[in-house]
């Protein structure tokens, strides 16, 4: 398919670095739980690239390269990349900023219990979720407060089940009565953490919006 929005229009193409082509987690896959691809999957072949960002594992692959450069196509030179907060359009002001290319995935964690808006009784209260590093590091804690931030509470892992899957934690607290506000930030191997604020990382796209993860609740007094 030729995307019209691209400039000029042109078909889907991406790149990622020989290094990273080179591992063993890297597939060029036709096949999943024994069967053949589905066309929605990427049929008859697609490249499946662990720990970068989705548009990296490429569907529906024609052809592959081997260049010194990476891809000069749309959606590698311009359409993911990251660039700098004050230009007005992603591409703009391309002479002093061309961007950086999206690749490894940035750390993040996710609330998945409960859900934002509940309203929940107060006492013992069960908050889990998941964190992800990519690109092969590994998840070293994750951090939970259910004050907005004052104070902090660790969390429990799950054992992981690969470098490239989520790790999932749990930690349980007391809560009181009142609007309450649940975040969680994880931390990684490389000692990096995520930003507090999506103002901290803003940029025209929006992409790598990698801040502490937030979950509103009204907690009810017990009857």
């Amino acid at each position: 398919d030729v995307a019209e929005e691209a400039v000029p229009p042109q078909p889907y193409g991406s790149s990622i670095p020989l290094g990273k082509a080179w591992q063993g987690e890297v597939l060029l896959a036709w096949a999943m739980n024994g069967a053949p691809l589905t066309q929605v999957h990427g049929a008859p072949l697609r490249v499946v690239v662990p720990g970068y960002i989705g548009a990296r594992s490429v569907k529906w692959v024609e052809r592959l390269t081997v260049q010194r450069e990476p891809s000069s196509n749309y959606f590698q030179a311009t359409a993911y990349r990251l660039w700098r907060g004050d230009c007005e359009s992603p591409g703009g002001d391309r002479q002093s900023d061309d961007g950086m290319a999206l690749g490894a995935v940035a750390l993040n964690s996710a609330i998945l219990i409960p859900d934002d808006g509940a309203s929940l009784p107060a006492g013992p209260t069960r908050v889990s979720g998941y964190a992800y590093a990519g690109d092969g590091r590994a998840v070293a804690r994750v951090d939970v407060s259910c004050d907005g931030g004052a104070e902090w509470q660790q969390a429990d892992l799950d054992d992981q089940v690969s470098p490239w899957a989520w790790q999932h934690w749990r930690v349980s607290w007391h809560l009181a009565p009142g609007r309450t506000e649940i975040v969680a930030r994880a931390w990684d191997t490389s000692a990096a953490t995520q930003p507090e604020l999506p103002v901290h990382v803003w940029n025209p796209k929006g992409y790598v919006n990698t801040s502490w993860a937030r979950c509103q609740v009204a907690v009810q007094a017990r009857s």
